[in-house]
C-alpha cells in the first residue's frame, strides 16, 4: 500500500479535520488571540495530525503486507480467513466473516456439483453397461445368419459399439487412475483385438491393413491402449481419400522407448492444423466437411496418453499420408 492510497482513502476525514481546524481558528480568532498564537496551535495541530497519519499508515501498511504474504503462501487459497490472525479492527473482523459466509456458500455449491456431476456419471457408465447387452445380443444374432443386409447391420454396430466406448472412456477420463492396470502388453494382440472388433467395418470400407511390422512388448494397460488404436483406425477410414484405402501399423526400439506407428494414404491435414488436432472440440477443414465430426476421439486420445506417460505426435502430407505415432517408455523410464 502507497502513501498516496492511504491518503486518498481517508481524504475526508482528513478533509473534515482541516475544516474543523479552521471554524476553530477563526473562532479563536474572535474571542481575541493573536496571529502568532494561532500559527503555534497550527504547527501543533499539524503536528499531531502528522504523526498520528504516520502511525496508522505504518500499522496498516504492515498488516496487509503480512496477510498478502500469507495469501501468497497458501496452496488452498480458501483457507486465507481461516489461518489468518485474529482480525484486529471491528472492520477488518466484518470483511473475515464476510469472506468465510462467501466461501462457505462457494463450497456447498462446488460440493454440490461435484455430487451431480457424480451422479450422472455412475448413470452414464450404468446406461452404457446396460446398452451393451443387446449390442452383443445383435453382434450374436447376426453371426449365425450372415448375408450381405446382415454384415451391413453388423458394421453399424460396431460403429455404435465404438460410439458407445468412447462416451464410457469420455465420462471416466477425470479418474483414468482408478481403472487401469499397468503390466506387460503385447502391441501385436493390442491391435489384432481392435482390428477384431472392427472387422465388418474394415471389410465394408474396402481397408487392407499391413501388420507385419509389429514384434514388441511395452508395459502399459491394454483395454486403453486399444481404444486408443481404435480411436486413430477410425480417423484413418473416416478421411480416407478416392484411392483404396491401406493402413500400415508398425513399432521400432527407439531405444529408451517403442514406438508404435499408425499410418494411413488419407487425404491428410493441413499443416497449419496438425498441432490443434489434439484439442478438445477440433475438427479442421477435413472435419468440417463431415456431419460426423465431433473433435472428441484425438483429443480423448491425447488425454489417456498423458495419463499413461505415453507421447503421441501425428505428422502429415496433403492428399498423401497421415501418420500418429505413440511412445511407449520401457520400463526402467515408466513415470505413472
Amino acid at each position: 500500500m502507497k502513501i498516496s492510497e492511504y491518503l486518498k482513502d481517508h481524504n475526508q476525514a482528513l478533509v473534515a479535520g482541516f475544516a474543523y481546524g479552521l471554524v476553530f481558528t477563526i473562532v479563536l480568532y474572535l474571542f481575541g488571540l493573536n496571529a502568532s498564537e494561532i500559527v503555534l496551535i497550527w504547527i501543533f495541530l499539524l503536528i499531531t495530525i502528522s504523526a498520528f497519519v504516520c502511525f496508522d499508515y505504518i500499522r496498516k501498511k504492515r498488516r496487509f503486507q503480512y496477510l498478502l504474504s500469507m495469501m501468497d503462501s497458501l496452496d488452498k487459497k480458501y483457507l486465507f480467513a481461516e489461518v489468518a490472525d485474529k482480525p484486529i479492527s471491528f472492520l477488518e473482523q466484518t470483511y473475515f466473516r464476510l469472506i468465510k459466509t462467501a466461501l462457505k456458500s462457494m463450497t456447498d455449491e462446488v460440493s454440490l456439483s461435484n455430487r451431480m456431476k457424480e451422479e450422472y456419471r455412475d448413470y452414464i457408465e450404468q446406461w452404457i453397461h446396460e446398452i451393451k447387452v443387446p449390442i452383443t445380443g445383435i453382434k450374436l444374432i447376426c453371426e449365425n445368419n450372415k448375408t450381405d443386409d446382415i454384415r451391413k447391420i453388423i458394421t453399424q454396430t460396431e460403429l455404435i459399439e465404438r460410439d458407445v466406448e468412447r462416451v464410457l472412456f469420455y465420462a471416466r477420463l477425470g479418474s483414468v487412475e482408478k481403472d487401469y492396470l499397468i503390466r506387460e502388453i503385447s502391441l501385436e494382440e493390442c491391435v489384432m483385438n481392435t482390428l477384431s472388433q472392427n472387422k465388418q467395418f474394415l471389410i465394408q470400407s474396402g481397408v487392407c491393413v499391413n501388420t507385419d511390422a509389429i514384434a514388441h512388448r511395452v508395459y502399459s494397460d491394454n483395454k486403453w491402449i486399444e481404444f486408443i488404436i481404435n480411436q486413430i483406425i477410425t480417423n484413418s477410414i473416416k478421411y480416407r481419400s478416392d484411392q483404396p484405402p491401406v493402413i500400415d501399423i508398425s513399432t521400432e526400439d527407439m531405444g529408451r522407448y517403442v514406438s508404435l506407428s499408425i499410418r494411413d494414404n488419407g487425404v491428410g491435414i493441413q499443416q497449419s492444423e496438425i498441432s490443434r488436432i489434439f484439442d478438445k472440440g477440433f475438427v479442421g477443414s477435413n472435419g468440417r466437411s463431415s456431419k460426423n465430426s465431433t473433435g472428441i476421439g484425438l483429443y480423448l486420445c491425447k488425454q489417456l496418453c498423458n495419463k499413461l506417460s505415453i507421447d503421441i505426435e501425428a505428422e502429415s502430407g496433403i492428399n498423401q499420408y497421415t501418420t500418429v505415432r505413440l511412445h511407449f517408455p520401457k520400463s526402467d523410464h515408466l513415470n505413472i
